[in-house]
């Protein structure tokens, strides 16, 4: 199985997260997956869909010869991430047309649901919306099969996996987990702080650094609770 090095924000804009990378720090990290052997090479992914990955990725991975795949928020397309917690300001999510682009040039489109809501804790209809819709949609804009999710916040259960079924996706990844049956395959988050060491360590699968990955992603626990906390604000 092909690993997946997962990325959010390419910006030098001062953030809180730690889930932005520089564009300078992700040409290094480019260069370092282009040179690597094909068989070796990580699947490079994007989740929210900001506009940073068509404007500052996209470039950067062309210029190697290399292609991605995003997962969409498909509610926040082409509109500030009003539905994340931002302390320097908000940042502006990728445009439908800009979607397009990246289909056509060989990027694989992907849903990270319509809303970015944690899956576990929806009623049944509210988690069918979440994954039939955000699909629909993006398939009826780049006129081409969709069929893999990325989990906001990495979370699932069963019952997430089997709707997930149900409406037609065939693999998933999540930021924390695996699934037994390999349906959802563990994602390898990209931090700020991170270096070609760390790299080459989520790579090889090192135990260390799974933990450390597992440690730093117990907290988006925290980020659950703040995303409900804003959505009862706007309510």
């Amino acid at each position: 199985m092909q690993s997946v090095l997962s990325y959010h924000k390419i910006t030098s804009r001062v953030d809180f997260g730690i889930c932005t990378r520089t564009p300078k720090d992700f040409r290094k990290d480019v260069e370092f997956i282009a040179a690597l052997p094909s068989e070796k090479r990580p699947i490079v992914s994007f989740d929210d869909g900001y506009t940073d990955t068509y404007e500052a990725a996209f470039p950067i991975l062309s210029e190697y010869g290399l292609t991605g795949q995003v997962f969409v928020i498909t509610d926040a397309i082409g509109k500030p991430n009003s539905w994340d917690a931002n302390f320097f300001g908000e940042f502006q999510h990728i445009e439908l047309s800009q979607v397009r682009e990246l289909a056509q040039a060989g990027w694989e489109i992907g849903s990270h649901t319509k809303t970015h809501r944690a899956l576990t804790v929806l009623s049944l209809s509210a988690l069918r919306e979440e994954l039939e819709t955000s699909k629909w949609f993006l398939e009826d804009a780049i006129g081409q099969p969709v069929t893999s999710i990325s989990f906001p916040f990495g979370k699932f259960n069963e019952q997430v996996l089997q709707v997930c079924r149900e409406v037609g996706y065939e693999r998933a990844i999540s930021i924390s987990r695996r699934s037994q049956d390999g349906f959802v395959e563990r994602s390898l988050a990209v931090y700020r702080f991170d270096r070609r060491a760390h790299l080459k360590a989520k790579l090889n699968k090192n135990k260390l650094e799974l933990w450390r990955l597992q440690t730093i992603n117990a907290f988006s626990t925290l980020t659950v609770l703040m995303h409900h906390i804003n959505s009862f604000n706007r309510g």
